[in-house]
Parts: C-alpha cells; structure tokens; sequence
C-alpha cells in the first residue's frame, strides 16, 4: 500500500447560477469560481478549465525552481504560459484534451542554454500533476539570455 505523503484539503459553495466559492481549510484566501461562459457561467471568474491549466503551469513553474535551485542554474526569470483545448470527443463527453505549457527561462550566461532546456524537460517529467493526469501536456520552452547593462547590480 502506498504511503500518504500530504493532503490537499479544498471546498467549494455554491452562491448563484453557475458560480460558487472555493476554499480550504489551509487557511489559503477564498476564490470565486464558475463554469466558464461557453458553459452557461459569467465572464471574468476563473473557471475548473482554467484551476485545471494553472495547476500543470504552476506544477511545472515550483517544479523548476526547485530543480534549478538543486542544480545551482543561475536564472534571472521563470515565467510560463499554458492553454488548454477542450474537445468533445466521439462519446460526446467533453475533456481537455491537451495542455501546451510555453516556459520561458531566462538564463544569465549562454554556456547555461543546454543545461537550462535539459532542466526544463526534467522539472515537466517530475511534475507531481503531469504524473497524475492522463492529458497530453506539450511543451514549448523558451530560454532567453538576460540582458545587463553596466549600471545594473544584479549578480
């Protein structure tokens, strides 16, 4: 049997038409959720499609960070993009049939352009939501050299 390692604790309320309120017994501040517009919800309140992209981009981003941090890659900025397609197959069941992640790593030497792609596509592997969701995420990197100007300080 496998061991628990951690829980994740989240609730949601409804409060009118489509819309509800998300929370968790964590203490994490409440957010207001709906079904999207192409669903009957209102514009301009994020949505599970939306929670469901973030989680992989956002899986992938702490993921990074993390090995990065363990493989002394010195970066000057971390950002990643995703996009979600949502498909209604033969079954007539709609699912997100794919999640294309856009990271964009910005490196502070070239010699750590490689280093920086290999860790990219091993931060994707390890990713805790990747391993658990059976949709097909893609990813399209980007790694870019910072640009320092004399008068700066940065390291």
């Amino acid at each position: 049997m496998a061991e628990i390692h951690s829980r994740y604790p989240v609730a949601v309320r409804w409060t009118r038409g489509r819309e509800g309120v998300a929370a968790s017994a964590d203490g994490l501040p409440d957010l207001a959720v709906a079904s999207p517009p192409t669903f009957g919800g209102p514009a301009g309140v994020w949505t599970p499609e939306h929670l469901f992209v973030l989680a992989a981009s956002t899986c992938w981003m702490t993921t990074f960070l993390s090995i990065a941090e363990l493989s002394k890659l010195e970066f000057a900025a971390v950002e990643a993009d995703g996009e979600g397609v949502v498909e209604r197959g033969d079954d007539r069941r709609y699912r997100i049939a794919r999640i294309t992640l856009r990271p964009r790593v910005t490196i502070r030497r070239e010699a750590d352009r490689e280093r920086a792609l290999r860790l990219i596509d091993k931060a994707e592997n390890a990713c805790l939501i990747r391993n658990s969701v059976h949709t097909e995420i893609v990813l399209e990197p980007t790694v870019r050299l910072a640009e320092i100007s004399s008068d700066s300080g940065a390291a």
